[in-house]
């Protein structure tokens, strides 16, 4: 009886740190200020098809970069985030664990280390990358 007690008492203290550290990173959330009607929303979606039909696509590099460079910085600290998360979980996990249940922790443990290895390891060749090809003006 003892041993589903203390089970529980580990479930509920796993949600319990898993809602705070949920709950601590909320994104800032923006509502909109007016909603468009169904003849506006038409009239932005014939618009913009009619921009795509003309010869000049309105692209430009810099305004690429201006979109996938904060993209992929939102997407790389997200990803920090949940692997600062996930550690402390598994850290909780591990020190309240049994020798057996120890065990299995240490193998999703290396599950995490290559999660971080891949985020990390991809932010960096996205910044190597991204750099060569401001250098060189292409």
């Amino acid at each position: 009886m003892r041993i589903i007690n203390m089970k529980i008492i580990k479930i509920v203290f796993n949600i319990i740190t898993a809602l705070l550290i949920i709950n601590t990173f909320q994104p800032k959330t923006f509502a909109a200020t007016s909603v468009k009607n169904f003849d506006e929303m038409s009239a932005a979606i014939k618009s913009w098809m009619d921009k795509g039909k003309g010869g000049e696509t309105g692209i430009d590099a810099n305004g690429i970069s201006a979109v996938i460079v904060p993209l992929i910085n939102t997407l790389t600290v997200i990803g920090i985030f949940v692997i600062v998360g996930v550690t402390i979980v598994l850290g909780i996990k591990y020190m309240f664990a049994t020798p057996d249940e120890a065990a299995k922790l240490k193998q999703q443990l290396i599950g995490l280390v290559v999660s971080a290895v891949v985020v990390l390891g991809a932010t960096a060749i996205w910044k190597i990358v991204y750099n060569i090809l401001v250098s060189s003006n292409l």
